[in-house]
């Protein structure tokens, strides 16, 4: 159920953000835009936790409630994927640790904040790797910044080595499948500054709204990624950038 649940949310999410991308355009494609909005607060309580969240659900939790003790721990080994779902994750988990609960939900308990712990310490040396990795690539990770809509953390960037690597990243943080060999796409370069045509909205908010939803593409994605390569590194007329072309070499090498 959880899964399932977690998959209508994402759903629910994709849907405004679709709308969002037109709703400048008139007053119809606002008001879908807007039911989505609607459909999607009305929802997200029955969805993100089996039964409904409502205000007294931590408190149930810290009263030792075996139903809700076993619809918190489900959820901490689960783990499902939607909006604010970690910040759900992080509470029920902090909440848990408080709780009196059986011993079978003591010790299921005690495994989970093991592998956390553990999940947690991979996930510092990792960022730590990316730290070095982004010292290496810091103009190039700077110029994508202002081109795409997404951050990339040190731990996303960790093990970077070839432009089809990054290429990958960058996909995965726009939710895009990338394609096996991107440089036999066709695709553009993607303009952060395209206008939309609505008077009453200043420029610049006009401008971030087409940055934040331009409608990318992998082959896009692509594009962007070696007109940006070329901008910053100014390489040789002659010289062809594929996905292959290393950005840096691994550690140790």
């Amino acid at each position: 159920m959880m899964i399932e649940n977690a998959a209508e949310i994402n759903r629910l999410t994709r849907r405004i953000d679709e709308a969002a991308k037109r709703r400048s355009e008139s007053e119809k494609l606002r008001q879908e835009w807007s039911q989505a909005c609607k459909e999607f607060h009305a929802r997200y309580a029955e969805l993100c936790i089996p039964g409904g969240f409502d205000a007294n659900f931590y408190e149930r939790i810290l009263a030792g409630d075996p139903a809700t003790i076993e619809v918190a721990l489900c959820f901490l080994e689960v783990r499902p994927y939607f909006f604010r779902s970690g910040y759900l994750w992080k509470t029920i988990l902090r909440k848990c640790k408080r709780a009196p609960m059986s011993a079978e939900q003591c010790e299921r308990f005690a495994r989970l904040v093991e592998k956390y712990t553990e999940w947690k310490r991979l996930r510092g040396l990792s960022a730590q790797r990316g730290a070095a990795v982004r010292q290496d690539l810091l103009p190039l990770l700077l110029h994508l910044s202002k081109l795409f809509p997404t951050k990339l953390s040190d731990g996303k960037v960790d093990g970077l080595v070839t432009v089809g690597d990054l290429y990958n990243v960058l996909c995965a943080a726009l939710k895009l499948e990338p394609h096996g060999q991107p440089e036999k796409q066709k695709g553009v370069i993607g303009d952060p500054r395209r206008a939309i045509p609505q008077a009453d909205i200043p420029v610049r908010a006009r401008e971030y709204i087409a940055w934040r939803y331009h409608a990318w593409t992998p082959e896009d994605v692509w594009e962007t990624l070696v007109s940006a390569l070329v901008e910053v590194y100014k390489p040789d007329a002659s010289f062809v950038i594929s996905s292959e072309t290393i950005l840096r070499q691994p550690s140790g090498d």
